[in-house]
């Protein structure tokens, strides 16, 4: 057999290794649910059953308590779910719903009663309980929020001024983190990062907004694992179980726009002349509309 077919047969089978190896989900923020199982006295309950539903997909999980009753659910996309706790001798608890969104670590504990009767405990609209997992200090808009408030552009970045952490730098569309940095945040879109730029600003190429799921900023005492000064991810919308879809339909028209500041500064020192009586205000407008389909 020439060189050349034992070069290839070693490729071949070189690449068919490669393609058996595990392969981890990556290009997304990936949630997790963690908790305990404990009963009326508070001891920890081993060996319970823990179910966690997607509430969007119906897709379940199922998974059992440690030894010191405990559990761990990762990889969880965004969204909402639902907990199931079972375990002999216990009525069978359910909370609902738990919002878990793009990089957040939630705790659900479940604490059984001893059964009476064939009984289902149902917690539902639990008080929002205060983050206790990591110490960041962020904010997310959901897809009604990102297109149901208000704005002058369909840029998501104006969404970003909502943080107090960020602020407008000297030109448009550039920002001032912490007061003073005006580089050195990190803009990602599902997972996979989307600097561009000798500064690391965003890139132009910007997904729609009826197709963001959630817009997540992370401004102050984030974990190493997410970089920059202030983090910026993009989540797109996920599937369910019902078809959906949406039109919209923007105008941006000089006439109701506000003057900018640069235009104040420059029409103040205007003198009108003959070829040009009035100070040249931008006129525009611009129509968009469009819609989407699952």
């Amino acid at each position: 057999m020439p060189r050349w077919s034992f070069s290839i047969v070693f490729l071949l089978a070189w690449l068919a290794a490669v393609a058996v190896q595990p392969v981890w989900g990556q290009g997304s923020d990936p949630g997790t649910i963690r908790g305990a199982v404990i009963d009326q006295s508070g001891a920890r309950v081993p060996n319970a059953a823990v179910t966690i539903t997607d509430m969007a997909t119906l897709s379940t999980r199922e998974l059992a308590t440690n030894e010191m009753g405990e559990f761990e659910a990762t990889g969880l996309m965004s969204g909402r779910y639902r907990v199931v706790f079972q375990a002999q001798e216990f009525n069978r608890l359910e909370v609902a719903p738990v919002v878990v969104r793009p990089g957040d670590t939630v705790r659900v504990d479940g604490r059984l009663e001893i059964s009476r009767a064939s009984e289902v405990m149902t917690v539902t609209e639990a008080a929002p309980v205060i983050q206790m997992e990591n110490p960041t200090v962020g904010a997310t808009l959901d897809n009604q929020q990102v297109t149901s408030l208000p704005r002058d552009s369909r840029d998501y970045t104006s969404f970003l001024y909502l943080s107090p952490n960020i602020a407008q730098g000297q030109a448009d569309g550039s920002f001032k983190f912490l007061g003073a940095q005006s580089y050195g945040a990190s803009f990602s879109l599902d997972g996979h990062r989307t600097n561009g730029g000798v500064f690391g600003e965003p890139t132009t190429s910007q997904p729609s907004l009826e197709t963001i799921g959630e817009l997540t900023v992370l401004s102050n005492t984030f974990t190493a694992e997410y970089a920059g000064i202030a983090n910026i991810r993009l989540t797109t919308k996920r599937g369910g179980t019902a078809y959906r879809g949406s039109l919209f339909y923007d105008n941006r028209n000089s006439a109701l726009a506000a003057w900018s500041l640069n235009d104040k500064n420059a029409a103040a020192p205007f003198t009108p002349t003959p070829a040009r009586p009035e100070y040249p205000y931008p006129r525009f407008n611009q129509n968009e509309f469009g819609g989407s389909v699952p």
